[in-house]
């Protein structure tokens, strides 16, 4: 093997790790593949290809993947073992897409590769516990918010695209034929124009009503969450953030993952603390806590959603989409079955409802953390009816890769669904993204801050 094919597929992995957010090079992504694509099509060794693409994609997978080994919420050696556990995984995708190619003919390369892509790197990947629908390449366009109105049609629609044309870029290079680059330009012409037109649309539908809704961005970090010393101190700070939203006329209230160190579902003192004031000011509190459940005389750990209503009732919702080797050990639960420092953070058990909560005249889904990666998870919702999305996360503990991947996935779910998005983070990135894409507000990150806007519910 050739260092110069060595380095061509090294360069492919880092030029599209270069795409994703917080980076966000996404014109990157549009050549990313050429280096790597003008080695397989060359090479005659199917072995020989394996390994370039493998080079390619772990490169770029532990770029894109950093975060979670700075996953201060377990151990040093359990974050960097589940960073390259998960890292190699997602590396068998990609060499099933360069398997693929290998035995592709010519004459249909040109767009059966971006379905093989669509199929092996983002279909299949996205199934089973070690799922990675975030690193869909959708996600690299994110910012070019006339191009990503695709994903309204088909989520893999931009990575359809964006394959494409690093397909005919490779071709013009080899082949030296514009034909390749002037029926893209018509393509992308005709994206252009199309998502410009989404967007303004979007932009004007009519407004059924709004809603009066409060951010609660607390920053307070995990390791001083569960210090018991400090709780009576947290408490006072979730309480001011409270007060201020309901000084600002808030009818839904929003605070992030876990925001409350307490098993506020059977803590009916600590409940109270709350639900009170929201009983005051016909209120409603969407906050994220840990909740325990015994079901047939077993032990259940859940991170959940809490929805308090101004009436003193509340329900609660389980999140559906774990992160593995974080919050639950995938295959081996008999072996280890806690490895988080904090109480039950790495022993839950997912949940199964697809719950929607019902708001005065209207409906609500509340999301948590990585369920808001899985367009499935989200599609479901509305179907069953939900008119705004809740998304409540803690990237506290991750670095700073993640609240920047995180808020641009809910960009990406507010496109695809055409609902308005109100997520809540413990230290940001918090924000309302309406049905266009368009970002109304956003929070910066370590700002304890409370933001309250009116969000419109669309007919």
């Amino acid at each position: 093997m050739k260092s110069k094919e060595i380095f061509f597929a090294f360069l492919s992995g880092i030029l599209l790790a270069l795409s994703y957010p917080p980076i966000s090079l996404g014109f990157f992504a549009w050549f990313a593949l050429v280096p790597l694509f003008y080695c397989l099509f060359q090479s005659k060794d199917l072995k020989h290809s394996i390994i370039l693409g493998f080079i390619s994609s772990i490169t770029s997978n532990l770029i894109i993947l950093n975060w979670i080994a700075l996953n201060s919420g377990t151990s040093v050696t359990t974050a960097i073992i589940s960073y390259l556990v998960l890292s190699l995984y997602l590396t068998i995708f990609w060499i099933l897409f360069v398997i693929s190619i290998h035995f592709t003919p010519k004459k249909i390369e040109l767009f059966f590769i971006p379905f093989s892509w669509i199929f092996f790197v983002e279909f299949l990947r996205n199934l089973g516990p070690l799922a990675g629908p975030w690193m869909n390449l959708s996600l690299t366009q994110s910012g070019y918010i006339r191009i990503v109105q695709l994903v309204n049609i088909e989520t893999h629609a931009v990575s359809f695209i964006v394959i494409l044309f690093n397909i005919m870029l490779y071709r013009y290079f080899i082949e030296k034929k514009m034909v390749f680059i002037k029926y893209f330009i018509l393509l992308l012409c005709a994206i252009l124009f199309f998502g410009n037109y989404q967007f303004n649309h979007q932009n004007n539908r009519l407004v059924n009503k709004s809603i009066n809704v409060s951010i609660g961005q607390p920053v307070i970090f995990s390791d001083e969450k569960w210090n018991r010393e400090l709780k009576q101190k947290n408490f006072q700070i979730m309480e001011s953030l409270l007060l201020k939203s309901l000084e600002e006329k808030a009818e839904i209230i929003v605070w992030p993952e876990i925001s409350v160190p307490s098993y506020l579902a059977t803590n009916i003192n600590d409940r109270l603390f709350f639900q009170e004031k929201l009983m005051e000011n016909n209120s409603f509190l969407i906050l994220g806590i840990p909740e325990r459940k015994f079901i047939d005389g077993q032990h259940f750990s859940y991170n959940s959603v809490m929805v308090m209503y101004p009436n003193g009732s509340f329900s609660t919702y389980q999140k559906l989409f774990l992160v593995p080797f974080a919050e639950y050990v995938p295959f081996f639960k008999s072996w280890l079955t806690k490895i988080n420092q904090f109480d039950d953070m790495g022993n839950f058990t997912p949940g199964t409802e697809y719950k929607i909560f019902p708001i005065k005249d209207y409906k609500i889904a509340t999301l948590i953390c990585y369920d808001s990666s899985d367009p499935k998870i989200v599609k479901t919702m509305v179907q069953n009816g939900a008119d705004i999305l809740f998304i409540i996360t803690n990237d506290s503990y991750v670095g700073e890769f993640m609240p920047y991947q995180h808020f641009e996935l809910a960009k990406l779910r507010a496109i695809e669904q055409r609902i308005p998005v109100v997520q809540s983070a413990n230290n940001g990135i918090s924000g309302i993204i309406l049905p266009s894409g368009k970002v109304v507000y956003r929070s910066d990150l370590n700002e304890r801050v409370v933001h309250t806007e009116k969000i419109p519910i669309y007919e």
